[in-house]
C-alpha cells in the first residue's frame, strides 16, 4: 500500500532565501506533496505572482503543490474583506498550482468565481471543512459532503470529469478516541464510492487518524517538520515511521 504525506510550509515573509533554505530542509524529508500556508504572511500585499513563481521555482516539478490561504472562520492566520481574500485566491489559482485548498463555506459567489478559474488555469480543487470545537456524527459529516455535491452538480454545473478529480477535506478536533472512527469511516466509505477524500481528527486525541486515515482510503495525511500548522500534527518521521510499522515495513 502506498501513501502519500504532505508537510505544511507557513509563508510568513517574502524573503526568498529564507523561503529556499527552508524549502531545501523540507525536500531532504521526501514528501510527496507541500502545502504552502499562505495566511501566515505578515502582508497580504507580498503575494504577487512574482513572488509565488519564485517560490514554485525551488520545487517545481519535482512535487506537488497545493496552495492554501484559509479563511479566518476555520483558522486562518489573517482576517481581510471578502474582495482582498478573493484578489488573493485569484492571485494563486494563476500561478497554477497542483491544488487550491477552499473552504466549502465560501460565499457562493465567490466559490463559483474560483471554480472558473480553476477550470482555466487546470488546477485541481480540495473542497475543506475544519471544526475546531468537536467531530459531528458521521451522518451529518456525511450529509454535508452530499449537499456540497448537490450544489456543485445542479447550481455551478461540474461535470462527472470535472467531480471525479475534486477532493474533500473535513477535519475535525476529537474530543475522546471514539470521534477518530467517525473520520476514518467518512475515509473508508467515501473513498470505496471512488471518490477522493481527506478525513482525520485535530488535536492529541486526534493523533491516531491522522496516521491511519491513509490507511483507510484518505488521498494524504500532513506531518510537520519543525513548525505545526494545525494542533496533533506530528513530526514527518514519526509519521512515516508509524505508518511503516503498520504496514511492516523497514523503511
Amino acid at each position: 500500500m502506498k501513501f502519500k504525506i504532505c508537510v505544511p510550509i507557513p509563508i510568513k515573509s517574502a524573503n526568498i532565501l529564507e523561503f529556499k533554505s527552508r524549502i531545501e530542509n523540507v525536500m531532504g524529508f521526501n514528501p510527496n506533496l507541500i502545502e504552502f500556508r499562505y495566511d501566515y504572511i505578515d502582508d497580504v500585499q507580498k503575494i504577487t505572482q512574482n513572488f509565488i513563481t519564485e517560490m514554485l521555482d525551488n520545487v517545481y516539478p519535482k512535487i506537488p503543490v497545493i496552495f492554501t490561504f484559509r479563511s479566518p472562520h476555520e483558522g486562518g492566520k489573517i482576517k481581510i474583506d471578502e474582495k482582498t481574500r478573493f484578489n488573493i485566491l485569484k492571485t494563486l489559482v494563476l500561478s497554477q498550482p497542483h491544488y487550491l485548498d477552499i473552504e466549502m463555506n465560501t460565499e457562493k459567489r465567490m466559490l463559483k468565481d474560483i471554480l472558473n478559474l480553476t477550470n482555466q488555469n487546470d488546477v485541481n480543487l480540495i473542497f475543506s471543512y475544519h471544526n475546531f470545537d468537536e467531530t459531528p456524527s458521521y451522518e451529518v459529516l456525511s450529509d454535508q459532503i452530499q449537499k456540497f455535491l448537490e450544489i456543485m452538480k445542479e447550481e455551478f454545473g461540474l461535470d462527472s470529469n470535472r467531480l471525479e478529480k475534486v477532493i474533500f477535506k473535513l477535519v475535525c478536533k476529537a474530543n475522546d478516541f471514539e470521534d477518530n472512527l467517525i473520520s476514518l469511516k467518512i475515509c473508508k466509505e467515501f473513498s470505496t464510492r471512488k471518490m477522493n477524500i481527506i478525513s482525520f481528527c485535530m488535536g492529541t486525541l486526534g493523533i491516531f487518524s491522522r496516521i491511519c486515515c491513509v490507511l483507510n482510503g484518505s488521498f494524504l495525511t500532513y506531518a510537520s517538520i519543525v513548525e505545526e500548522t494545525a494542533p496533533g500534527q506530528i513530526n514527518v518521521k514519526d509519521m512515516r515511521a508509524s505508518l511503516n510499522l503498520f504496514l511492516n515495513r523497514s523503511n
